[in-house]
């Protein structure tokens, strides 16, 4: 339902009840740009950075309606849109291409494209967003529990520096700030936000992460846990900020072609090399790689040997002292079954098991066939027991809508799938049975007869 509106006057006097937040370094020039979603954590972001006058006339707010909830995301931009207007901040609004739910990749992609655009039409090089203190704690843990390293461990952080020269500020966690200390600020001062009704569903681990720290975090690790977590997060992003300085030193900086020297790090701590491949591999797009994928790599880095691994379906090649990406073809999958693990990329791969919801509209998609099974399919299959491998000559299965089983290899020559992309195609099995090879249509036995809560889509994100 829409909220309910102040009039301007009341906005603008409740705005300037809010704490106020650390103020920019002063060589910090330029538009000032927001993500706001509308919910309460946007909104007490946007109206604290009013209330600032030395940033007001600097504002501009940015809202990308991800189209995944239907009728209440068209609300939600038009509520950050009406906003705007009362406080007279410039509001940009764009949206996502497809409707209905989509993996938290696809959509952060998506909302980073839209930033970019912005950014070169309006000329900032400074996005702020309300990330804060219970944010850096459900990130943390959930990092925690897929082995990441420092600079996954380290995130989100106060600042933060991407490659095409924009920065990101998140004043909320610099301001030590909660989210209960952030929704009650709002309510004192009267301030209304919208609410994202799928923020407690238990269907993403963070979502569940989230429930589970309400339900007993401060019990268990006292009060102000999250202000620990921050700052324990905090020394292991200068752990890694030291350990990046001392990589460029000792030249391990990429160069023209993408490639990376790496003759200064022989014999050099593991924890060293393990940075200097992160950076390498996010120079390259690759983020939050396993540290069972970069171990071979570290190994041979540290013994001046050459060596490649599959990281995240790409081979990376240490070889004549340089580190360097190899193209897909490069690397075919064995037949060794590896299971598939919840939220968590498989880096030889490329496979992402996610839990998601199937509604009315997700479903008409999938019943039209809209939705091509080149990357995703949607499975009516339990996540337990389900595991992936190579391709093996014998592989057969029934397909969807085929009125029989057949060899892989035949249906992969019929869709006309590149010889040279084959091999690195993986195979899902759920309780030993095929159940989907990309570029292929699911298995009969796994489709899904409707919609449905909890349904498993599968992500191939290799390139």
């Amino acid at each position: 339902m829409p909220v309910i509106l102040p009039t301007s006057e009341i906005l603008r006097a409740a705005a300037r009840k809010l704490p106020r937040l650390p103020a920019l370094p002063a060589d910090t020039l330029g538009p000032v740009a927001v993500a706001v979603s509308g919910g309460a954590d946007s909104i007490y972001l946007l109206c604290s950075l009013w209330a600032d006058e030395s940033l007001r006339s600097r504002l501009v707010v940015l809202h990308f309606d991800h189209r995944v909830r239907g009728e209440a995301s068209a609300e939600d931009a038009r509520f950050v849109q009406d906003i705007c207007g009362l406080l007279g901040v410039p509001c940009k609004i764009a949206q996502r291409e497809s409707l209905g739910p989509a993996s938290e990749l696809t959509l952060r992609e998506a909302r980073n494209a839209f930033f970019t655009t912005q950014r070169k039409l309006l000329g900032f090089d400074l996005l702020c967003t309300a990330h804060h203190l219970d944010d850096v704690v459900e990130t943390l843990l959930l990092r925690l529990a897929r082995g990441a390293g420092l600079s996954g461990l380290s995130a989100p952080r106060v600042w933060q520096s991407f490659k095409d020269g924009h920065q990101r500020w998140r004043p909320l966690i610099a301001a030590g700030v909660t989210k209960e200390k952030l929704l009650c600020s709002l309510m004192d001062a009267g301030l209304p936000w919208r609410e994202d009704a799928t923020n407690v569903l238990p269907i993403a681990a963070r979502n569940r992460v989230r429930i589970w720290l309400t339900a007993g975090g401060g019990a268990a690790l006292g009060r102000d846990y999250q202000q620990g977590f921050a700052r324990s997060a905090r020394i292991l992003g200068e752990s890694q900020a030291a350990l990046a300085t001392w990589a460029e030193e000792l030249g391990c900086v990429v160069g023209a072609e993408g490639a990376m020297p790496v003759a200064g790090l022989k014999g050099r701590p593991e924890a060293l090399i393990r940075e200097v491949l992160t950076q390498f591999l996010y120079y390259h797009g690759i983020t939050e790689p396993s540290l069972a994928s970069l171990a071979p790599l570290v190994s041979a880095i540290h013994s001046d040997v050459a060596v490649q691994s599959a990281v995240r379906g790409i081979v990376v090649r240490v070889q004549a002292q340089q580190l360097m990406m190899m193209p897909l073809s490069a690397q075919a999958l064995d037949a060794l079954e590896r299971p598939l693990m919840e939220g968590v990329t498989a880096d030889e791969c490329g496979l992402l098991a996610e839990r998601v919801n199937v509604d009315e509209e997700l479903w008409a998609k999938l019943s039209r066939g809209d939705i091509s099974p080149d990357r995703v399919a949607y499975l009516n299959v339990p996540l337990e027991n389900l595991f992936w491998r190579g391709k093996s000559d014998g592989d057969r299965y029934h397909p969807l809508g085929a009125p029989g089983s057949a060899k892989v290899s035949d249906l992969l020559i019929n869709r006309k799938i590149p010889v040279e992309l084959r091999a690195a195609l993986p195979v899902v099995l759920a309780q030993g049975a095929i159940v989907w090879v990309p570029g292929l249509p699911p298995a009969e036995s796994a489709r899904l007869s409707g919609p449905v809560k909890g349904a498993l889509r599968l992500t191939w994100l290799s390139p």
